[in-house]
């Protein structure tokens, strides 16, 4: 999966040219993993064929967010067509929408569907790519050190680099996939 924030990024947010830098390089794309983890979500645009459990409702969640386009639904091996997508990532079964009593019908992986997801490169959201750039710039200025002491001079750094802040935990939190209608 390519990085969604650059050296050049990093760089101009450090005030200092990290290009050559080798652990500026694996600073970003660890950045990137974690806000990756975090939020359950790849950011990435794609195409995923996932397994869902039916629920005996009329809607089921799509993991990996935006949802794009579905190209294929398909229920203990059978194709079905009456389904709608909401702009939330929801895949309604009917074609009415949630209004249709249709439902999906209750097993074990036993959805099928194809689904493109994710952002084109660069257009990851701006407060997803803030959160990396931070994270990346704490780990290239920070390093492992927890405290430094250079002469008379001690800084203890109020967190390890590569944790998350309340605010960028709070922010990932909202690229979750929601767990429930």
């Amino acid at each position: 999966m390519p990085d969604f924030i650059t050296i050049t990024d990093l760089s101009n947010r450090l005030g200092r040219d990290v290009t050559a830098d080798p652990g500026a390089t694996s600073a970003i794309a660890s950045a990137c993993q974690i806000c990756r983890t975090v939020a359950e979500q790849t950011f990435d645009a794609g195409t995923t064929t996932v397994s869902l459990d039916g629920t005996g409702t009329d809607a089921l969640l799509l993991p990996e967010r935006p949802v794009g386009t579905v190209s294929a639904v398909m229920v203990n091996g059978g194709t079905v067509t009456d389904w709608t997508l909401s702009a939330a990532g929801a895949l309604f079964r009917g074609t009415a929408g949630p209004v249709s009593g249709a439902t999906w019908p209750m097993g074990r992986q036993n959805v099928r569907v194809t689904y493109g997801h994710g952002y084109q490169t660069l257009t990851v959201p701006s407060d997803v790519c803030e959160v990396a750039l931070e994270l990346a710039m704490r780990m290239v200025a920070q390093g492992v050190a927890q405290s430094e002491t250079v002469g008379d001079v001690q800084i203890a750094y109020g967190m390890a680099a590569d944790d998350l802040t309340a605010n960028e935990l709070r922010i990932l939190e909202r690229y979750r996939g929601a767990r429930s209608f």
